[in-house]
């Protein structure tokens, strides 16, 4: 395997280091578990990349697992922080995030049995 596109997986299962760091400040203070559960995906192995970029951290991509409640969970994490008239970054923030989340809660219901 020596690039993403030989890796069995679909790319909604996939973020960013950058992500899911974003995701971890984003849902810290309003649920401080789950944010663990993402931050602590980038202590993971990340996924293989080709070429110059193999020693650059910065460029880590991690196959996210979570189950579908933890997913809604995000979502919902997110979806209170895009309406936080009170700090605009964090709304920001948060509204960038929410399409890969979704994207992801989407698939995780379709593979609930």
């Amino acid at each position: 395997m020596n690039n993403a596109s030989e890796l069995d997986f679909k790319p909604v299962d996939v973020f960013s280091r950058g992500s899911l760091k974003l995701t971890y400040d984003a849902l810290r203070k309003i649920n401080p578990m789950l944010a663990l559960q993402v931050r602590n995906i980038t202590q993971g192995e990340p996924l293989p990349r080709p070429g110059s970029d193999a020693d650059n951290k910065h460029a880590d991509y991690f196959l996210v697992d979570l189950e579908s409640s933890q997913v809604k969970a995000v979502v919902d994490g997110l979806m209170d922080c895009s309406d936080n008239e009170a700090n605009r970054g964090l709304s920001i923030l948060a509204k960038s995030l929410l399409q890969d989340w979704t994207n992801l809660a989407h698939k995780t219901i379709a593979n609930l049995p």
